[in-house]
């Protein structure tokens, strides 16, 4: 990785099961990205609006949220059912979160779904909620410690990019 892309560091984070499993966390992970010039992208399956309630609520600031069933309720492909629930057919939405973060050149995501990280170019970090952490390959090529303080594991990402 350049210096100039260092500088400017685009974070994709998953929103159900890692924002909602710590948000003090990702309030100062998120905090130190933005205040280091970085993006945050916020990725959730959910509603947009839902989604930008929580932040709010919880103070967690962010560049973007993107939304799968925004996007794909945008393009006509979801089911609704009279309960209020929905469907969308699972080869959309399994690679949606992958494609947007190829399209948007995001350059390190982290997830706590290990179905989603299969369709990946983006380096995925797949979230341990109860470990507090996060590995990067199959065979943990890379793990990042999200119990240390949110400025070093900012460092330890963009070291782990240097190096690819």
């Amino acid at each position: 990785m350049d210096k100039n892309k260092a500088q400017h560091l685009k974070v994709g984070i998953d929103f159900h099961g890692v924002i909602t499993a710590r948000p003090d966390f990702f309030r100062k992970f998120n905090q130190t990205l933005l205040e280091q010039g970085h993006l945050v992208y916020i990725l959730s399956g959910g509603s947009r609006q839902n989604v930008r309630e929580f932040l709010q609520e919880h103070e967690i600031p962010y560049s973007v949220i993107w939304s799968i069933k925004d996007y794909f309720a945008a393009k006509n492909k979801i089911k609704y059912f009279p309960n209020g629930s929905f469907k969308v057919e699972d080869s959309l939405w399994d690679n949606a979160k992958a494609k947007y973060c190829q399209r948007k050149k995001i350059d390190f995501h982290i997830d706590d779904s290990k179905v989603y990280g299969r369709e990946f170019k983006t380096p995925y970090c797949h979230y341990d909620a109860q470990k507090h952490h996060c590995v990067v390959g199959k065979k943990e090529v890379f793990m990042l410690d999200l119990q240390l303080p949110p400025a070093v594991v900012v460092k330890e990402i963009l070291r782990f990019l240097e190096k690819k």
